[in-house]
């Protein structure tokens, strides 16, 4: 990677860092690394390429345990790298650009169609809540729900993601209330069905989602209302369980900033068959 190194490892860290997006954003600043980083060194052959690809994808598979997507993706990426360098005659040099530019593609359109099957389950509804930010929950509120639906929205803290779900949803002209966390089982008595993404579904099917999603699940429950989640198959992991899947955790300090040692701040939870 000539000259690249450095922007390699700086990405690498961001996408580490990033608490603010979504898994389905993370693959795509994956994708858009790896195809950067496809880029031939001088006389490197299609076998080295894809060895140091192949590194590459280990790596940005480990960034985020608790997301299955960019690692889905990238060993997606490695895959299609792997083909093109095999058709005659290799072109190493658009190979992965290439690679990068399908799989971009393909990764944007799972999101309209899960809004076009969400709208069966969202007909009719009067108020719904969410938490956090999910561009596929988004894109499933502003294409499938009815337009007179009040979206209330959990502010997800410590870094409030949910706020940029409601400023979204409010520009499109959409009805929506925010709520602390604190008032997710309060919130639930009012909505008519609880719709949260994920960021991965583990092979026992449980969804792993932003902290806050088990709480709102179990009050739909007390309440016999209805929670649906929507997840591409990107998002599956067939190798972790519920009981295996590592939950990352964030920063003491964005909890409380002066008393940081004082902080548990795990950023996600399992949600599995509640009953």
């Amino acid at each position: 990677m000539p000259g690249s190194l450095d922007l390699i490892e700086r990405e690498l860290a961001a996408i580490r860092a990033d608490r603010g997006s979504g898994s389905a954003q993370l693959a795509e600043r994956a994708l858009e690394l790896l195809g950067r980083a496809s880029a031939p060194a001088g006389g490197e052959s299609p076998g080295a390429l894809l060895s140091r690809i192949a590194a590459l994808v280990r790596r940005v598979r480990a960034l985020r345990p608790s997301m299955a997507a960019p690692g889905n993706w990238a060993i997606a990426f490695l895959l299609d790298l792997r083909e093109r360098l095999a058709s005659p005659p290799p072109s190493p040099r658009e190979a992965g650009r290439a690679a990068a530019a399908a799989l971009l593609a393909r990764r944007r359109g799972p999101a309209a169609r899960l809004a076009q099957a969400a709208k069966p389950i969202l007909e009719g509804k009067r108020a719904l809540l969410t938490l956090s930010y999910s561009s596929t929950v988004e894109a499933a509120l502003l294409g499938a729900a009815p337009a007179d639906c009040l979206l209330i929205v959990a502010e997800s803290r410590p870094l409030l993601e949910g706020r940029k779900l409601l400023r979204r949803l409010r520009e499109a002209g959409r009805p929506v209330r925010c709520v602390t966390d604190a008032q997710i089982a309060l919130a639930m008595g009012e909505a008519d069905l609880l719709l949260i993404g994920a960021d991965t579904v583990c092979r026992d099917a449980a969804a792993v989602n932003k902290a806050g999603s088990r709480p709102a699940a179990l009050a739909a429950h007390a309440l016999g209302k209805p929670c649906a989640v929507l997840a591409d198959t990107f998002k599956v992991s067939g190798e972790l369980s519920s009981a295996e899947i590592t939950l990352e955790e964030g920063e003491g300090r964005e909890v409380w900033e002066e008393a940081p040692e004082l902080c548990r701040n795990v950023c996600f939870e399992t949600v599995d068959g509640i009953g």
